[in-house]
């Protein structure tokens, strides 16, 4: 699945794999603004009550942070 996300003002977009059983979403970005400076591989949990959560991959690093709460909320949308 492609999603489509605004960042920094901008549309971006990433390709996201959905779980089967209990594994992880993963969400592998494809704009090339981000990837020369962020993870490509984000990684996110559905828990129970269908709430999508993540690891902090670095609390230092807040535009990765901004970056993972903007995911979040988008696969949110799609879960709910």
């Amino acid at each position: 699945m492609i999603l489509y996300f605004e960042f920094e003002e901008k549309r971006r977009k990433a390709e996201v794999t959905w779980p089967r059983n209990d594994e992880n979403i993963i969400v592998h970005i494809t704009d090339p603004d981000i990837a020369k400076d962020l993870p490509t591989d984000l990684f996110f949990e559905i828990e129970k009550g269908y709430n999508v959560t993540y690891t902090i991959e670095n609390p230092d690093n807040k535009r990765l942070l901004d970056l993972q709460t903007v995911i979040r909320r988008r696969l949110q949308e799609s879960v709910q």
